[in-house]
């Protein structure tokens, strides 16, 4: 049954739709493994156990930025000297020396300043296809998608169903304001197809559920008790990680404290990466980033807010890691000349 359901809500972008299958199956085998072995189907759960283990996976490219980066620093002020010595000169000829002595610095000191970017390039499909992930889990964990195609099935056992939910879908109809954000979120949608149907339900919030209910009356009966199932699945602490957080309860805690710990993951790695002349970008970076994060955590599923704090706290204790050993290659390195 659930075999109908990936072909079409999984990513299909290349290389990242890719990424995107891998880390499902993944993010569904922790989540089967804790529900069969512990009974503990919970969301919150599998996407601090994928943080971890895809984190973990990621560490040795983190690691190999933080040398490239300390690496690059230490010959910055070669760098900045030849510079200097060609500053104003705008010929062809003297550009040419610049950059050829520059490389040959480079060279030197088995440095490359394209050296800190991979890491980040290797990293940027991954975490694309880990949002894709979390922002469509129906479409990559199998039995919380079955549980969504029982409620299709409901739905289209119900007489006009087609008509009803048009009619949902229709944004010049002024009552429908609840149900605009989750259609808004699915393209091209089709009430023909399930899996579009079921694109849409997963973005429904708590009330837009109660709504439905008015509307679908007849099966409420049947399709409560799933979609209580499924918050008691997405239920963290009393947080609803497929809703957005509730900034006047409990759901607060994820935005405040994914800024909280995304500051000093930041401190931390600006600590490491201190250089002179960088000053103010880094004390500008170190408050509005973690700022920019909580932002977004306010206006996507809590459970995306979720693997963010999880990814921050993972980050902070990563990045004091590689900083203890990067100054004791420092210590030794200053023994060594004595």
């Amino acid at each position: 049954m659930f075999s109908q359901l990936v072909l079409l809500t999984q990513s299909t972008t290349p290389i990242i739709g890719d990424f995107a299958k891998l880390f499902g199956y993944l993010m569904d085998g922790i989540y089967n493994f804790f529900g069969n072995t512990f009974g503990l189907y919970s969301l919150g759960l599998s996407i601090i156990i994928f943080t971890i283990i895809t984190r973990l996976l990621m560490l040795p490219l983190a690691f190999k930025q933080q040398k490239s980066m300390k690496a690059m620093q230490k010959v910055q002020p070669e760098v900045k000297k030849i510079q200097d010595k060609y500053k104003g000169k705008k010929d062809q000829e003297s550009q040419q020396k610049m950059q050829a002595e520059t490389s040959a610095l480079y060279r030197e000191h088995n440095v490359s300043p394209l050296s800190g970017c991979l890491p980040l390039v290797v990293q940027m499909p991954i975490i694309f296809a880990l949002y894709q992930v979390l922002r469509n889990i129906p479409a990559y964990i199998g039995s919380i998608g079955d549980k969504y195609y029982t409620i299709v099935e409901h739905i289209n056992g119900t007489s006009g169903y087609a008509e009803k939910f048009a009619l949902l879908a229709d944004k010049e109809v002024e009552a429908n304001e609840i149900y605009k954000s989750a259609f808004s979120q699915v393209s091209k949608f089709d009430v023909t197809i399930p899996e579009k149907v079921i694109d849409v339900l997963y973005k429904f919030q708590s009330e837009t559920w109660d709504a439905f209910y008015e509307t679908f009356a007849s099966i409420q009966i049947y399709v409560e008790p799933i979609v209580n199932e499924l918050a008691d699945v997405y239920s963290f602490f009393g947080i609803n990680l497929s809703d957005r957080p509730d900034l006047l309860s409990i759901g607060v805690l994820i935005p405040v404290l994914n800024v909280v710990v995304q500051f000093f993951a930041t401190k931390a790695s600006m600590s490491s990466n201190n250089s002179t002349g960088a000053g103010s970008t880094n004390q500008t970076m170190m408050y509005s980033m973690p700022l920019i994060s909580g932002f977004f955590a306010t206006q996507l599923p809590a459970g995306l807010g979720l693997y963010w704090l999880s990814g921050s706290l993972f980050q902070l204790g990563q990045q004091l890691v590689i900083n203890k050993h990067l100054h004791q290659d420092k210590e030794s390195g200053k023994t060594k000349k004595k």
